[in-house]
């Protein structure tokens, strides 16, 4: 699966929890700014929902983390992370990184993002409970088997 096709199943992913549910989401977005951030996470979501109509529906029950999958608490800072964990009661683990290219890449966001994320579940968990913890995933993460069924 290409990167570009990921990050729509993804974004499809997150805008049907939003269009079906009521709870509060708090997004992980990788840009310099939050201008940026704010800017991808919308074009992302109009691909699949009725953006005018759901708009400010939406943006009144997200929160947009302006951070790096890759570094320390998401690159956050001290007060971000402390809020993230004080309102994060579920966790739905979906970036990766696909890049063959790139061991360093994949290591990095495959491996050590989902670190992160695990240690940030830890945090709710240990300071109010965590509901539920989901890591999405592909089969490309067996890497290339002959005469074997991967499950």
């Amino acid at each position: 699966m290409s990167d570009r096709l990921d990050r729509l199943c993804r974004s499809t992913r997150c805008a049907l929890l939003l269009e079906n549910h009521e709870d509060r989401l708090n997004l992980l977005v990788r840009a310099k700014d939050d201008r940026e951030a704010e800017f991808r996470l919308w074009r992302a979501l109009q691909i699949h929902l009725d953006f005018p109509r759901f708009y400010d529906h939406l943006k009144s029950r997200i929160s947009i983390f302006r951070g790096d999958l890759t570094g320390k608490r998401f690159g956050l800072s001290d007060a971000d992370y402390r809020r993230l964990i004080e309102t994060t009661d579920s966790v739905i683990h979906c970036a990766a990184s696909l890049n063959r290219k790139s061991e360093k890449t994949c290591l990095n966001v495959n491996l050590r993002g989902t670190l992160e994320v695990l240690m940030l579940a830890r945090a709710s968990r240990d300071h109010h409970g965590l509901r539920r913890f989901s890591d999405v995933s592909t089969v490309a993460i067996a890497g290339h088997r002959t005469d074997e069924v991967v499950l």
